[in-house]
């Protein structure tokens, strides 16, 4: 018997003991069922107002922060690789780029938003998922489908939502420490305070994160602060001022073939964004805000023309008015005017001089309508208009329709939208391989069709939602003729499926599969890197009140990627990605937690050509005052 059978068949056996321990002391009693029922889930990314997400119409999912601590996610990256629908390549080392696909779009089909404020998009126009920590995080939306009615361009796919936390209403300050440390030279160390007193509140947070790799460079390291202020200066008028910064050192050794041991990259970030909200009267909300954005990143160590030594600035201001207006309680008109201004250069170090050099400007109006028509039925709609200085303008829609249906409290919704995303800085120069005359965003048709089903006699909830998303004007960078290729028509359409069983209060299952074809209609073939089957799910023990332990699986089969060595397109191995999480709070103060991540040491790479690490555990403690 090999170690890691002997290592499974341990975990096996004490999954078991946990499990019968479990049912021995949690079980209900009849007077305790369906006592302490859970408030329904309230989002803000679907309609940029506070709503029930059965009401929103979208497939929306939710990671809290009681699921971020449980499940010891670390960065974004790692909270997003079980969410339905959505599939992640990165290049195998930490800190290294970060392919996100909704649904089977690019990585520039999807928009990222911090606390709702749009964060810039680098060359590739997209933001760097894979340097953002979740130490202050509240929670993170994600929204799949067109959101283009309300969010503007980059949202065929759709919108993630990152939401810091805030120390408003907590009756005493909270503040803890943690340290963790683990295989590959991994340590992290971060400190956090929230809290109000009056009419303020504040919630602070400062983290180190270092870890030397598995391969030659591939060490990582990341220094980030944030921070948010609140003043209630009136019952009805706040003040919010945000602010956040990074630093990240990040070794790229490249492809399994390259191993270069020099390439690195320095990004830092910055922002600073005040936000005033006027509630002018019970039903109508007011709100103005502003965010500043700083991203600069430095390539060092290349040769080479096409991998010059260079050094990246984006500067990025975003305004925004928006008013909430409800002129009855059945009624919410969501109306706004949106500004975006980018500036984008890059310094190449072998011509000495700037080779490109980019502004964009982007101005919109939206407008939204969310309507009770009937006690259960929700009818959404809207409507948006965006002016590009480098694009065509666009016009995008949405309209929805949800109902939880009486008694059986089947959940009916459906989506229809028109989505756009305009070409990124990668995408138009010319010194990026790209095309200078591209000024047609991509654009998109989707809609999608979804049922959720409570069954609370078995406490078991199951979903199913069938997508459809038809794209035009689009293109695709194909590495066999190292250029950007007009692709024309593409289609992404397939099922997500999901099920939750909670059978007791100290444990629960769940599990979620998505059936996705991603095709380039013009050429005839696959669009690379979208996995046709996608199954993940997990099982939540909680033997002891004072003790969580969380065993969660990624199942990736039928995919292809361009080979490395040869560009030509190909299939790339299925993997099984498994992790294992347990925290122990031994008192009220103090928290001890380990996991093991890849648990099953399996030998995959995301992106083909860029192995991913193998098994990795880690330990850590979290003081509480």
């Amino acid at each position: 018997m090999t170690q890691t059978q002997k290592s499974l068949r341990a975990l096996g056996a004490a999954g078991i003991a946990w499990t019968c321990a479990c049912l021995g002391h949690g079980a209900e009693t009849p007077a305790e069922a369906g006592t302490n029922k859970p408030l329904p889930p309230v989002v803000v990314t679907a309609t940029k107002t506070e709503t029930e997400a059965a009401r929103t119409a979208s497939s929306i999912t939710v990671i809290d922060r009681a699921k971020i601590e449980e499940k010891q996610y670390r960065q974004l990256v790692d909270a997003l690789r079980e969410v339905p629908g959505l599939t992640l390549a990165d290049r195998g080392a930490p800190g290294t780029v970060t392919g996100v696909f909704i649904r089977g779009t690019k990585t520039e089909h999807t928009r990222v938003l911090m606390d709702g404020r749009p964060v810039p998009a680098n060359l590739a126009g997209a933001y760097n998922l894979e340097t953002t920590p979740l130490d202050n995080i509240e929670r993170i939306e994600v929204l799949r489908g067109p959101a283009a009615g309300i969010y503007g361009g980059k949202t065929i796919g759709g919108v993630i939502n990152i939401i810091t936390r805030s120390g408003r209403g907590l009756e005493k300050p909270e503040t803890s420490v943690f340290f963790e440390t683990g295989s590959y030279g991994t340590f992290r160390e971060g400190i956090s305070t929230l809290g109000a007193a009056g009419d303020l509140d504040w919630s602070f947070e400062a983290a180190r994160a270092d870890v030397q790799g598995q391969r030659v460079n591939s060490r990582y390291g990341q220094t980030s602060a944030n921070g948010r202020i609140g003043w209630q200066i009136a019952e009805t008028l706040r003040f919010e001022l945000d602010g956040r910064w990074y630093e990240a050192e990040v070794g790229l050794p490249g492809s399994r073939f390259a191993n270069d041991r020099d390439d690195n990259l320095l990004t830092e970030f910055w922002s600073i964004s005040p936000r005033v909200i006027w509630d002018t009267t019970d039903g109508w909300r007011q709100s103005l805000t502003y965010s500043f954005n700083n991203f600069r990143q430095v390539a060092s160590g290349f040769t080479g023309f096409f991998t010059p030594n260079n050094r990246v600035s984006i500067r990025h201001h975003f305004l925004e008015y928006q008013s909430e207006f409800r002129p009855f309680d059945i009624w919410t008109i969501t109306t706004g005017l949106w500004l975006e201004d980018q500036n984008l250069t890059r310094f190449n170090d072998n011509i000495r001089s700037l080779d490109i050099d980019q502004n964009e400007t982007n101005w919109a109006w939206f407008l939204q309508s969310q309507l009770e028509v009937l006690p259960g039925l929700d009818f959404i709609s809207g409507l948006r208009y965006d002016r590009y200085s480098d694009f065509d303008d666009a016009v995008t829609w949405r309209a929805g329709l949800a109902w939880r249906v009486p008694v059986l409290q089947t959940l009916l919704h459906g989506n229809y939208g028109t989505a756009f995303s305009p070409p990124s800085g990668q995408d138009r120069e010319t010194a990026l391989f790209g095309n200078p005359q591209l000024a047609r965003p991509e654009r998109s048709r989707g809609w999608e069709i979804g049922i959720e089903q409570p069954i609370p006699a078995a406490k078991t909830t199951l979903s199913a939602t069938w997508f459809r998303n038809e794209l035009k004007d689009t293109y695709q960078f194909d590495l066999a003729t190292f250029a950007l290729q007009p692709i024309g028509r593409a289609r992404t359409e397939g099922v997500e499926l999901g099920a939750l069983w909670e059978p007791l209060d100290c444990i629960s299952f769940n599990a979620a599969y998505t059936y996705l074809d991603a095709d380039d209609l013009s050429a005839g073939v696959r669009l690379v890197r979208r996995p046709r089957h996608n199954l993940s799910g997990g099982v939540s023990l909680r033997p002891h009140d004072k003790v969580t332990v969380n065993l969660s699986a990624l199942y990736i089969m039928d995919r292809e990627d361009f080979d490395p060595a040869t560009f030509a397109q190909k299939d790339l191995e299925d993997y099984l990605l498994a992790r294992l999480s347990v925290n122990w709070r031994v008192c009220r103060n103090f928290e001890v937690f380990a996991r093991v991540e890849n648990l099953l040491g399996d030998n995959y790479e995301d992106a083909a050509g860029f192995p991913a690490f193998d098994t990795g555990a880690y330990a850590g403690i979290r003081l509480k005052f």
